[in-house]
């Protein structure tokens, strides 16, 4: 997942940090403001097993089952 944070100047360096504390990659930084606006882009990688992904597919399939089963 890629998405780009736009912040005022003067968070830009706390609003990596945060970013970087979550898990994120931080790419394409542009910290010289522009209209006093500073961006980069977080990049988090998602897991090719999604967790609740799975769960959401199972409970759904299941509820599918026993409609029919009924």
């Amino acid at each position: 997942m890629r998405i780009r944070v736009i912040t005022r100047a003067a968070l830009f360096e706390e609003c990596k940090r945060q970013h970087i504390e979550r898990g994120y990659r931080i790419e394409d930084e542009r910290p010289i403001p522009v209209n006093g606006l500073c961006s980069f882009i977080a990049v988090r990688e998602i897991p090719a097993s999604d967790p609740v992904g799975e769960l959401v597919s199972k409970a759904l399939n299941e509820k599918h089952g026993s409609r029919g089963s009924a």
